[in-house]
């Protein structure tokens, strides 16, 4: 069975509008997805990467294109400005977590934040999260730096960005990067997974 190494950062739009068509992309292709939260800005200035919001006119294009996304996957969307809140805390929690709690809270906090449910800036933005989508305030309390590899394991393996999808099993790992070439990651699980896929893609 192919896997699937899911690199994200709560901070990044585009991880949301990915994260949240994975559970219906892990039931269609029989595929399982490890999620990896990444320090994203450390990983682009690893990485040697340019943030969007610092070339005005990318800055301006990704506002129309995360609207336009967000209508075609039917999410609702608000967008927060870049930079005004660190993600890290919820990155600790999710780097302390194992499969699949990881993306149980992962899936909540991306919705919770890109939706406009909770303000992220808030002091007790991750205790409203977890009222609002019954999380355990057990792993509200969870604390880990186990993140911070995955960094690092990130830069090593080619990546550059989130969201980055890079498939394992049935040949050479393979890398996508944005939610925009997830169609071509199922094309991929199609051909490494054989036939029993192949009658169900995903729209993209």
């Amino acid at each position: 069975m192919p896997k699937i190494d899911f690199y994200f950062d709560f901070m990044s739009p585009y991880s949301y509008l990915a994260a949240m068509r994975i559970p219906e992309f892990e039931r269609r292709y029989e595929v399982t997805c490890q999620w990896l939260p990444v320090n994203l800005p450390r990983l682009i200035k690893l990485s040697g990467n340019t943030p969007p919001d610092q070339i005005r006119n990318k800055a301006l294009y990704s506002l129309r294109d995360l609207k336009r996304w967000a209508a075609y996957l039917e999410l609702p969307f608000r967008m927060i400005k870049p930079g005004s809140f660190d993600s890290r805390p919820a990155l600790r929690i999710a780097g302390a977590l194992g499969q699949p709690e990881r993306a149980q809270f992962s899936l909540a906090v991306f919705d919770a934040i890109w939706s406009g449910s909770v303000d992220p800036t808030a002091s007790d933005w991750l205790q409203q999260i977890a009222a609002l989508k019954s999380i355990p305030s057990a792993w509200v309390a969870m604390n880990s730096e186990a993140f911070e590899p995955n960094t690092h394991a990130a830069l090593k393996a080619g990546v550059f960005g989130v969201p980055t999808f890079i498939l394992h099993g049935g040949g050479r790992p393979e890398m996508f990067f944005g939610v925009d070439h997830m169609d071509f990651l199922a094309r991929a699980c199609d051909a490494r997974g054989g036939e029993s896929s192949r009658h169900e893609r995903i729209s993209c």
